[in-house]
């Protein structure tokens, strides 16, 4: 009798056990899919990375034990399900629409980065500026801009701005106007045309387009590329203006917290560099954000401003002056 019972005591704690066990494993489980956690972390294999024009989020389910967490994920879903390309671009860009990041006024995008020679890498002058655009709504598929743009080379050891390089003068790159337009594709791509510029480029550059996707559900990753090949008027000392460029924005499409997390940018070239050498291959890369607002800028850019450009606070007016300005010269 006192075996028996033993035995039943046994079988008793065991199951006890076995049950406890396959509790744990299934709070493990559904704790590995709660928005705290990364979902690459809990499956290396899932795709991170979709396209705007698929809104599907079913990848980034979770076991969500609470109404709130549920709520959350339902408001998260639905916001990626009518997220529009074109209208995030005009909105992170330019300022365009209404809401969270919206500016009537027009945004700077502000940064800098470094001239490179080519192969061995020697820095040849560190590089600032900015650009100020706002936007205009031609009609639901149409957007123009409206801009301006000022970089500076400065002394890569003494920070001073160049004015010469090996017994060149050197100026900062001065866009007193830009007029470009994007038109939305039928497959959700963005195209690009420039329609007024100081370098002639009107008509002149490839077809490309401007493609945007997913990382992860709060960070849409836009990218422009662009190709020169344009020849120089003789006028203007000849051959030909050559590059590659490309533009990589970073922006959270719900636009929250901009002021804390400004959208991004990096660009990145190799070509043509006329205040040093218009034959030259050499690399330059920057990187920057956005401001919205003049006094946002650095106090040394603003310095170069108000003593020579001052027009560079705000974009062009309107479309006469963009074109006037691109082609005249506002100085």
């Amino acid at each position: 009798m006192y075996k028996e019972n033993t035995h039943d005591m046994h079988r008793i704690i065991y199951t006890i056990i076995i049950n406890t066990l396959l509790v744990v494993l299934f709070v493990g489980e559904c704790d590995a899919f709660t928005p705290s956690t990364a979902v690459h972390e809990a499956h290396t294999s899932t795709q991170t990375s979709k396209s705007y024009t698929n809104g599907d989020l079913s990848q980034y389910a979770n076991c969500s034990i609470t109404p709130q967490e549920q709520q959350q994920q339902s408001t998260l879903q639905q916001t990626n399900n009518v997220v529009n390309p074109f209208e995030i671009w005009g909105k992170m860009r330019l300022g365009l629409g209404s809401g969270p990041g919206s500016n009537a006024e027009g945004v700077f995008w502000v940064g800098g980065g470094s001239l490179y020679e080519p192969l061995t890498g020697e820095i040849l002058a560190t590089f600032e500026g900015y650009d100020i655009g706002k936007g205009i709504q031609v009609n639901d598929n149409h957007i123009r801009q409206l801009s301006r743009k000022i970089f500076w080379f400065r002394d890569p050891i003494s920070g001073d701005i160049m004015e010469e390089y090996n017994g060149q003068p050197v100026k900062p790159i001065v866009y007193d106007s830009q007029m470009i337009d994007y038109h939305r594709g039928e497959d959700g791509s963005i195209t690009y045309s420039v329609e007024a510029s100081l370098r002639l480029l009107k008509g002149a550059l490839p077809k490309m387009k401007i493609t945007s996707q997913f990382a992860g559900p709060h960070q849409m990753m836009i990218n422009i590329p662009v190709f020169l090949d344009v020849p120089i008027p003789d006028d203007r000392g000849g051959g030909r203006y050559q590059a590659w460029e490309f533009y990589d924005y970073n922006v959270d499409p719900s636009f929250e917290n901009h002021a804390d997390r400004p959208p991004t940018a990096v660009w990145c070239r190799q070509g043509s560099v006329p205040p040093f050498n218009s034959d030259s291959k050499s690399v330059l890369r920057f990187s920057g954000h956005r401001v919205d607002s003049y006094d946002e800028l650095p106090e040394r850019m603003r310095i170069e401003v108000e003593r020579e450009y001052p027009h560079f606070k705000s974009p062009p007016k309107d479309e006469e002056e963009a074109i006037d300005q691109a082609y005249s010269g506002k100085r």
